[in-house]
Parts: C-alpha cells; structure tokens; sequence
C-alpha cells in the first residue's frame, strides 16, 4: 500500500482493485478528469444499463469531486464512505485485493477529494474510487465549486467569448490556435505551469505537449517517455509525477507508469 500525502489512501496500482462488483474492469477517459459535484452524478445519462455516462452530453468516465464525509464503512475488501457536498449525498467506494490492508485516518465531517469512475451495482450508482486523499486546504472547497460551474457551462454555452463547443474544431488546434487565448498552446502551457519547479513544469509542458500534439490515447503518456525527454533520473521524474498527482496536475490511468494531465 501507499498513501497520498495528508493521510490519503490508494492502492499500490494506481489506487485499489482494477475490477470491482460494480462494472468490471476500470476505464480511463481520453477525454480527462471532469470536476463534477454529486447531483452532475446522480443525474448522469445512460443509454442503457453499463452504458457510458454523460453529464451535459459529454461522455464522462474519470471524474473528481470534493465533500464531506458522512460515514464510514469498511470491509476486508472494501473501504466506503457517505459523502455529500450540498446538491446531494452518495457513496463512494475503493476496493482493494485479498492481498492489501486497508489503513485510513479518515474522520467524519471531513472533507476528502476523490478520483473515481461512475458504477452502478445492485440498480444503485456510486463512485468507484481508484484516490482518496484529505483535504487540509478550505480554499480547495470552494475552488472545486468553482471549476464545476466552469466545466458545466463550458459544455452547455461554449467557451469564453461566445463561441458554441461545436464551432471549436480540430482544425483548431491543429494551427496552434487556443480558443481561450487566441494564442499559440505551447506559450499557453508554459504560462499554466510557470508556479511550478523547473522539473516539474518541464514535465507538465512535455506531456500537455504530446497529448496535443499526437494525442496520448487512453493508456497515457508512459514515465519512461518523460524521463528521456527531461533527462531527470527514474527517481527524480517518479517523486516528480507523485507531488504533480497529488496536487492534481495529472493522473494515472491503465497503471501507475502511465498518466495524462487533467487539463489540456
């Protein structure tokens, strides 16, 4: 086992179980992390039974979201809990191998971020968690409100400016353009990360670049790739990678060798 920083909790393969009772093996989206608050979830679309979900009518499959705990459950195979966040109330399970131990420090009335997929076991919706991790700053409350809003009205009124999301094509990004800023995307990124340590943002602009320029799939951007592109050691670029996951920079997808970035 290890743990995210702040007596976070995730498995020692990129948080937990790769299978569950819920769905089956778990999905990465190609499409990001989507900022959701537990009403977007209780109120996703299917189109039928272990469908896709959509919020907005956008296809969502990795998700993240901020509340507080209203109670915890834990089995030997199994760590639950009843969160809830002001629109709404729901659970929120990891599930680990026979192999690992579950350990938390988790308290109720507390608030957690967690990384998961949208399941449904039994004719009831939860989130299937791969991270859980505290949250130690009451600003990153109401920053994760924030970033829902913007998400939501991204995808139903179109980016800032008054351009409608199917007006934005590929030919788009394919000159360089970025419809925020009118701007060339690599200066955009290089602005994004300049708060960053220089190994840090040398990282981040390496894989928001791939994932631009070729895309990355829905495996990601493999660490081996991004310690020849730095030229960091194996050491450097992992502890690197751990510090940009825990602030939620990137994520791990099919393991914990290959990531995406939340944001392009």
């Amino acid at each position: 086992m290890s743990y995210a920083g702040a007596g976070g909790f995730m498995g020692s393969q990129g948080g937990g179980s790769q299978n569950s009772p819920g769905g089956g093996e778990k999905k990465s989206g190609s499409n990001g992390l989507r900022p959701v608050t537990i009403a977007q979830v209780i109120n996703a679309t299917q189109a039928f039974a272990d469908a896709e979900f959509f919020i907005d009518g956008s296809e969502v499959r990795d998700v993240t979201l901020v509340a507080c705990i209203r109670n915890i459950g834990q089995t030997s195979t199994q760590l639950s809990m009843l969160i809830e966040d002001g629109t709404g109330q729901i659970d929120a399970r990891l599930w680990v191998g026979p192999d690992e131990e579950i350990q938390h420090d988790y308290e109720l009335n507390s608030y957690v971020r967690i990384i998961g997929t949208l399941k449904t076991f039994s004719g009831k919706r939860h989130v299937s968690a791969n991270r859980f991790r505290k949250v130690t700053d009451h600003n990153e409350i109401l920053f994760h409100a924030v970033e829902c809003i913007y998400v939501h009205k991204y995808y139903t009124e179109g980016p800032p400016g008054g351009a409608k999301m199917q007006e934005i094509t590929h030919q788009t990004y394919d000159a360089g353009e970025n419809p925020y800023t009118g701007g060339n995307t690599n200066a955009a990124a290089s602005d994004t990360f300049s708060d960053l340590p220089p190994l840090h943002r040398s990282l981040m602009q390496y894989i928001v670049g791939r994932v631009r320029a070729e895309g990355a799939g829905e495996e990601g951007v493999h660490v081996e790739a991004c310690i020849r592109a730095t030229g960091a050691s194996d050491k450097e670029i992992r502890d690197a990678i751990a510090q940009l996951l825990e602030d939620g920079h990137v994520y791990e997808t099919i393991d914990d060798n290959h990531i995406l970035p939340t944001s392009v």
